[in-house]
This record gives structure tokens, sequence and C-alpha cells, in this order.
């Protein structure tokens, strides 16, 4: 492009064909996502354009404003109406803020919703720039590679920071993508309100940066699309609160894997033949893409639940939120229960979090596995060491304690690290754990291949249940 300063503007750019041409405006370090400092910056751009028009040059077709991390494209139509308002046009462009008629005038102007790119991103606002000369509407597909920096804009300039967690945060985020019928703004007088079948009415900063937001990215897959956006909440989640309590994302092709495994083990017929249960339920990697005659899902927040509802995962399961690590036996559904009770076949298939205090490749809090289940670790005559500390063993433990208790016969089917059995720290748990349980089959992997994680074992492991506790 050659770039000249007409008018004493920042930058004029004209590409050689003379198909582009962009007129440029520069500021120190404003708020782009701000209404009032986007349209004090466009007043200035309005007064600019009119003296092209005045003077009888080929105007700019598009503008851009950049700040030290900020950046945007506009059509030079979204403000061409402003050139014909009565104003004083002689003053010089660099007051045109002090005009409170355009800039309010601006301010109030719905159609004016430009996506506000971060400084990262500065070519996908060039191509919005060649897209906009096109007049080429194209929207951005969020999709299961870019959704977690999707989600991080979203959620910090769409959503105001409340009572919602981030996982419930994340699953509003991909229930408006797939659901726009039970997700949507309030159409009357809550202007600044998402109403979220699931989840209630949530506050956004603007209905303008609701709908710039979904202006830029778009809100039309197919289902097989959606499929993979639901899929993936776990991943959203995991690079923020889920990281540091030691959750992982469970990749399609490690879930096929471990099926093949529990197919070789307990035949082509289980998910017909048992009961089963995953306790670490999530949003349903595990089983969502198998259908199971009787099926227990739980999980530890309601919004995993929501989403698998919208989505139509696992139909035909029993979904409940529960703490496995915390809440009371008396809080599992009766069914459940009574198949315990009753000393029915039940296959566990988890993958339970992984967190504990020292535990390499997971950033958890000292805090994470203080658990009920560890305390009644600690009361048992079993001095368990580190074995009660690591979230996953917490698992196990009640999973046999579930056996010990009831005629129940659960046999188990899980990811995890190899640690408690053959470290050293877990050698007292592993003689507690092996007196109900005997390994069957299972396989070792990188977990650099399972998650973005640092290099380290994880195994997927099938433990059937001994006939004598």
């Amino acid at each position: 492009m050659e770039i000249t300063s007409p008018f004493g503007c920042d930058g004029f750019g004209v590409s050689k064909s003379s198909k582009i041409r962009t007129l440029m405006e520069f500021k120190d370090d404003l708020n782009l996502s701000s209404k009032t400092d986007l349209a004090k910056v466009l007043s200035q751009l309005v007064f600019y354009i009119k003296r092209f028009y005045d003077k009888g040059i080929i105007p700019p077709s598009t503008v851009f404003i950049g700040d030290r991390n900020e950046c945007l494209a506009l059509h030079v139509n979204d403000v061409i109406k402003y050139l014909e308002k009565d104003l004083n046009w002689s003053i010089a462009p660099s007051q045109a803020h002090t005009i409170t008629e355009l800039v309010l005038g601006i301010m109030k102007d719905e159609s004016i919703n430009p996506f506000v790119y971060d400084a990262k991103d500065f070519g996908q606002c060039i191509d919005k720039i060649k897209d906009l000369t096109d007049n080429v509407k194209r929207k951005v597909l969020v999709t299961d590679k870019n959704i977690t920096e999707v989600f991080r804009y979203f959620d910090e300039k769409v959503l105001i920071k409340n009572k919602f967690t981030t996982n419930e945060r994340a699953n509003l985020f991909v229930q408006i993508l797939v659901n726009k019928d039970d997700n949507y703004l309030h159409p009357v007088n809550k202007r600044k309100t998402i109403v979220s079948k699931s989840l209630g009415e949530i506050p956004v900063v603007s209905r303008d940066a609701f709908e710039s937001f979904f202006g830029h990215f778009s809100s039309s897959y197919t289902p097989s699309q959606k499929h993979k956006l639901a899929a993936v909440v776990d991943r959203i989640v995991e690079d923020t609160t889920r990281r540091k309590q030691g959750e992982f994302f469970t990749p399609a092709i490690w879930v096929d894997k471990a099926h093949e495994y529990i197919v070789s083990v307990f035949g082509e017929d289980w998910k017909e033949k048992y009961i089963v249960w995953d306790p670490a339920w999530g949003t349903g990697n595990l089983t969502r893409d198998y259908k199971f005659k009787k099926l227990y899902c739980s999980t530890l927040i309601q919004a995993d639940i929501d989403t698998a509802n919208q989505m139509g995962y696992n139909p035909e399961a029993v979904k409940f939120q529960y703490d496995f690590l915390n809440d009371d036996y008396e809080k599992l559904p009766v069914g459940l229960r009574n198949a315990i009770e009753s000393g029915k076949e039940i296959i566990v298939l988890m993958n339970p979090p992984y967190g504990a205090a020292t535990e390499h490749g997971v950033k958890s809090k000292k805090t994470v596995a203080n658990t009920k289940m560890k305390m009644e670790m600690e009361s048992e005559k079993i001095k368990f060491g580190d074995g009660k500390k690591q979230l996953y063993t917490q698992f196990l433990y009640r999973l046999v304690l579930f056996n010990k208790l009831h005629p129940s016969k659960i046999k188990i089917c899980m990811f995890s690290t190899p640690l408690f059995l053959s470290g050293k720290f877990f050698k007292f748990f592993r003689n507690f754990f092996l007196k109900s349980h005997i390994f069957v089959k299972g396989f070792l992997m990188d977990s650099a291949n399972f998650a973005d994680v640092k290099s380290w074992g994880l195994t997927f492991s099938i433990w059937d249940v001994k006939n004598k506790l």
C-alpha cells in the first residue's frame, strides 16, 4: 500500500489497484470495546471523511483504528450517514469529540458494533478490511481448535464477572453457540441480559458487546459441528479451573481405545449386561458416543448436565449432580442404591481427577484433596500415608467401601496415573486396594498424547472385584 496523510490524518492507505482504501487512526491506549471511547474516535474519522467528500477526492471505503493492544475495522457505510448532519464542520477533526450530538449519535447507533481484535490477531483485522472492501460478510467459525481462545474473549469482553463459575460460563458460551433458541439476549426491557434456559438471567457488559461478538463469530453450525463444540467444554474449563483440580479432557481416540479393552474383558454386550456408572462424568466424554441399557452419570457441576441434556447426550441415562468425595451415600439415586445393595454387577467407568499437593504435571492447591473421603482414610487403622492425598485414590477408596459395606460387585475401568501401582508413597493404599480388586487388562500412554500437559505416565486399567473381600 501507498500510505499518505491527507488533511493531516494519521494515515490513508491505498493498494496498488486502488481497490483497498483505508483511513487510519492511531491512539495510545484506549478501551476500544467501550462504545464511548469508540464513538469519540469515529467522530474524528467522520470529520476526515467529510473532507474527502468536500474536496471531491475518492473517499476511503474502510477505516482502521488501532492502539497499543487492540485494533478494529469498519466499512465507511456504517458512518456515512453522519456526513449529512448539520454540524460545525469547520473545526479540526481532532476536536470532533467535543460535538455532543455526533458522539451521542454514534454511541447509540446499534448498527455500529465492530469486533475488537487483540494486537496478536492483527492479521485477522487486515483480512477483515479485505472482506469489507469486497463487501463480504464472512463470520469466523468456532472450532474445537480455537474454542478456548474464543471463549476467553467472550468471557473477558462480553460477560460481567459474577457468581457464575468458570464451568457455568463455559457451558453458557457453548450453549449459545449450539442452541440459540434457549440462550439469547433479553428481547424487551433487560437489554444487558442473556436469557438461558439452564442458568437463568446472566448480565453482559452491553448489548453491543454481545452483538459485536456474534457479528464476528458464527452461531450457525451443523449437528456434527455442534457435537464437536459441546465435546470440548471440558477443555475450555481445563485451561482455567479444572487444571487446578487435576481433571483432564478425555480425547475421543482414547475413549474408543478404552471401550475396545472393556469389550475384550467383559464382552461385546457389556453395555447391555452391566449397570454402568461414571461418577466423574463432566459432559460425558466416556459415554456420549455409545448407548447403554442402564447408565448412571454423576458430576460435580450441574451446568455439565444442562449442556449434555441440551445436546441430547445419553438420553437413556440417569444424570445427577453428586460430589463423589463428599456427598452422603443417601444422595445417590434410589435405583443405583438398590443395585449396590442387591449385589448387581456394576462397571464404574471413569476418568477421575488426579489432583494432589505434589503431583507432577498438575497445578493444584494443597487443599484440593481435603475431602470427606480423605478424613475417612485418616480414621482407618491403615496408615495410608501420602496415598490419601491423591484424588483418584480417594475415588478408589470409596468404591472399595461400597463393595465392603454392601453385596455390590463393582468393577472398575479408569484412566489414572500409574503411581498408585508403583510409587513408594502408595504402598499401604496399594495393599488395601489389591485385597479387593484384581488387575485384568490395560494400557500405558504418554500424558502429552492425552492432554496438553508435560510428559508423564498415564494408564487405562480394568479391575475386577475379588470374590472375597
